[in-house]
């Protein structure tokens, strides 16, 4: 099948779409002629990479400008109709000729629209690709095996290859050196000599100046993360800054004094990448542990701990700047391959060591026991640096046996990559806490940004607070992501490779002719939240300014506010997918096809929504209506979509379904309009005249203010009872709000008259006749039970001497024996037994 770059077409205008399209297809088959090489190398294939993306780019740019003429092309095609068949009469000539040119218009540019899709899928293929054959090029080197540093051999073949290469560094070396310091006595000297002056004096700088700095920081008394985050950032920028500054002054004067061969340069570059390069991470393990000051310490841990930190990081750089140093060196002197194995994995191996090393100065058993003898205050980290202590030693003995085994380059990188991710780390804690504590400083604190914010753009603390939160949030998530990519970048991962997969996120993907994008879902959600806030405020407006000016009642203001709130989010949704590209011919198939869920998971909830909408428009029930439903009674409050707020008497809030107001039975008080019934049923004694008690209703019900007068009170005469007549008083209010209160009223006013005309009744008296036989049968009773007192008197009295003597010697127990006695003779007699009772009704 023949690419798209050897298809035919019609010459193009210069600049027109189809020339720039035209020109993009040569350039892409030239890129996958390219690729198709197996000997491509991955510094070609970087360049081809870097040669695809402006093709990329432009080729996104033609299909953005073609889809909106390809849509009005089809529009006006489609505006004359279809065209008449054979049976049917014939067009004019000017309609044919429109015709013609609309649909070629249309035809090109459909044409150029589908060529640039094509084109686009090809490059994204060829991206695709490039990257794939990088990776697997990478893998081949990394993990390709060589002969070991521990073989013989290779150590007799270095030696035997020592003498040239010591013959050959002489040379280029030596010939360089004697160049440099021929030069010193011209112009040139002057400008090398002048940039070597710099850099001392820089290094005298940071000498001296850089523990003043530090012990100025350290006796200050602000101990806040902030106020230490700015000391860290400000002690890495001066511990870091003036070797950076140093190196690079030597390698520009020597690059432009033209003192820097083509051989040696990679080694001087080297030199001074290295000096930089430990300066760095010296000052940032410094800046984040400070050993000599715990104050300032981003990380908790102990005094020993911080300094072998500090230690690690600096031997570890030291150790990766030398080696990368003289890795430079044996590549410009053209080395030997065993000499070039042996120094890499020597580096490789004391890399390593000094790894192992420094981890287990971090947990010396005798330290920590003699720091434990100080109390629990002091921190214990082992803890914390637990996992980072085994991750190294596992990362330390597996550099160890690559280089051993012959994996001398997964070894290199291994040491590499270690010292990289301490690197990422320190960075992303520093990051991450500027973040944390800078960026909620900057907006809601009492700062010059903070009061610009609320005094310029009338935003409240409130409100900061919440985009404090947000940002605080996405930079967080930024951050993230860019260490990740800095992370694994070394292993093949670009940032252009991230890049491409964000865009395809961002811009989206093609899914039966819709776009599917981060973007298209962003922009759905600003206009379909525009038009929300457009609604609400309508609403807003409705409530608050026009509803209450006219005479509508509060029902109808209700069903009038809730229907335009519908009409504003069903027009935000229509705006919000009209803005995505979105048609509504596909949406009526998305809605169609969720139909058949509708109608078995929504039921209820759809079936609720009608009631909602039939509610609002017939109004059986208003807001402000007083109804009963069930067992339920209230006020309407509120008519939402799904169901209706009812607030009951006792303060509650009952939420009922729509769908039960409408197809249930529903008790409105205040239907056709809200006056009220007060119903007062009263019994009063059939002493009491009727007709007084008819009138003294009426009158009652009369001198309230809030009884309607038409219709008059009512007064009914329900019963006649035995002892008791029953009247019931009906009267109307104005209001059925206040029927409970003129209910109370009515009564404490019919309370107070009764008082007043009901009689004191006399207690009558019950007289039983043909009961004397039973009066002297309870007389005969009586004085038995007299007599049989006076003798148990006697016979006490005869049986207690005892207790008449102890009566004379003391007063008390006398007069306590006589107070019994009184209370014994003041009780009731007891009634006797039914038997002798009867024997003397007998007698």
């Amino acid at each position: 099948m023949p690419s798209l770059a050897q298809t035919t077409a019609a010459p193009a205008e210069p600049g027109s779409p189809r020339a720039r399209l035209d020109a993009i297809r040569t350039e892409l088959a030239q890129i996958e002629t390219t690729l198709a090489s197996p000997e491509a190398s991955d510094t070609e294939l970087q360049r081809q990479r870097v040669r695809l993306q402006p093709s990329l780019d432009q080729l996104r740019v033609i299909i953005d400008e073609q889809t909106p003429r390809v849509d009005q092309a089809k529009l006006r095609l489609d505006q004359l109709g279809a065209k008449p068949d054979a049976n049917a009469p014939p067009e004019s000539a000017e309609i044919t000729r429109d015709r013609e040119a609309r649909a070629k218009a249309y035809a090109d540019a459909d044409e150029i629209l589908k060529i640039a899709k094509a084109s686009l899928l090809q490059a994204e293929q060829l991206q695709s690709a490039i990257g794939d054959k990088r990776r697997e090029i990478f893998a081949k080197t990394l993990f390709a095996a060589g002969p070991s540093v521990a073989n013989p051999e290779v150590w007799g073949n270095a030696i035997a290859t020592a003498p040239e290469d010591l013959r050959a560094s002489g040379y280029i070396f030596g010939g360089w050196l004697e160049g440099v310091s021929d030069a010193f006595s011209g112009t040139r000297g002057g400008v090398v000599a002048l940039a070597f002056l710099g850099a001392i004096l820089l290094y005298v700088a940071r000498a001296r100046y850089l523990p003043r700095f530090k012990a100025r920081f350290s006796n200050t008394q602000d101990t806040g993360n902030l106020h230490c985050l700015y000391i860290a950032l400000a002690h890495i920028v001066a511990g870091a800054a003036p070797p950076v500054l140093a190196s690079w002054l030597i390698y520009k004067a020597l690059s432009t004094t033209g003192l820097l061969p083509p051989r040696i340069q990679p080694v001087i570059w080297a030199v001074v990448v290295g000096l930089a390069f430990f300066a760095f991470v010296q000052a940032l393990a410094d800046a984040l542990f400070a050993p000599s000051s715990p104050q300032r310490r981003m990380i908790s841990v102990m005094d020993p701990t911080a300094r072998s930190a500090v230690w690690i990081a600096s031997s570890l750089a030291l150790v990766m700047s030398v080696g990368k140093v003289f890795e430079a060196w044996l590549q410009a002197i053209a080395a030997g391959l065993a000499i070039s194995i042996i120094v890499k994995a020597l580096f490789a191996i004391l890399f390593a060591l000094t790894l192992i090393a420094g981890l287990y100065q971090i947990r010396d058993d005798d330290e920590v026991e003699q720091e434990a003898c100080l109390g629990p205050y002091v921190p214990v980290d082992g803890a914390s640096l637990g996992p980072v202590r085994i991750l190294g030693w596992v990362m330390g003995f597996l550099i160890i046996a690559s280089a051993l085994s012959g994996y001398v380059v997964f070894a290199a990188f291994l040491a590499e990559q270690t010292l990289w991710i301490g690197i990422v780390a320190c960075l992303f804690l520093l990051a991450f806490q500027f973040i944390d504590l800078g960026v909620p400083r900057l907006l809601t604190g009492k700062g010059r940004f903070a009061l610009t914010l609320k005094a310029g753009m009338g935003l409240r603390s409130t409100t900061l607070d919440k985009v404090a939160v947000i940002g605080v949030g996405a930079l967080k998530l930024l951050l993230i992501a860019v260490t990740v990519l800095m992370v694994l970048a070394p292993w093949g991962l670009e940032s252009t490779d991230f890049l491409v997969s964000l865009r395809a996120a961002f811009f989206g993907f093609q899914v039966g002719g819709v776009t599917i994008s981060l973007s298209t879902i962003v922009v759905f959600a600003f206009v379909f939240g525009l038009g929300l806030a457009a609604t609400r405020a309508l609403q807003r407006w409705l409530d608050n300014q026009f509803l209450p000016t006219t005479a509508l009642d509060p029902g109808l203001r209700n069903s009038i506010s809730t229907a335009a709130g519908y009409v504003g989010y069903i027009g935000a949704v229509a705006i919000a997918v009209s803005a995505v590209g979105l048609s509504l011919e596909r949406l009526t198939l998305v809605a169609s096809a969720l139909s058949v869920g509708i109608g078995f998971g929504l039921q209820s909830v759809v079936s609720n929504f009608v009631s909602g909408l039939i509610l609002l428009w017939e109004r059986p029930i208003r807001v402000g209506d007083q109804v009963l439903v069930g067992d339920i009674e209230g006020i309407v409050k509120r008519i939402n979509v799904r169901s209706t707020e009812i607030a009951t008497f006792d303060r509650s809030t009952v939420i009922v379904p729509n769908s039960n107001l409408i197809s249930g039975v529903v008790r409105n008080r205040v239907r056709n309009d809200r006056t009220g019934r007060v119903l007062i049923a009263l019994s009063v004694p059939r002493s009491l005249e009727a007709g007084q008690v008819r009138a003294m209703l009426s009158e009652v019900a009369a001198n309230h203010g809030d009884v309607m007068q038409k219709p008059p009170p009512v007064v009914q005469f329900k019963k006649l009872g035995t002892t008791t007549m029953d009247f019931e008083l009906v009267c109307v209010v104005g209001d059925v709000e206040i029927v409970g209160r003129v209910t109370s009223d009515l009564n404490f006013a019919i309370h107070k008259r009764l008082a007043e005309m009901e009689p004191v009744a006399e207690t009558p008296q019950l007289i039983v006749r043909g009961l004397e036989g039973v009066e002297h049968s309870l007389d005969s009773i009586a004085t038995a039970v007299g007599r049989g007192d006076a003798g148990g008197r006697a016979k006490r009295a005869a049986t207690k001497p005892a207790a008449s003597a102890a009566a004379r010697r003391s007063r008390k127990p006398v007069e306590a024996d006589e107070t019994e006695e009184a209370a014994e003779a003041a009780k009731p007699a007891p009634l006797p037994a039914l038997e002798p009772a009867k024997e003397d009704s007998k007698e």
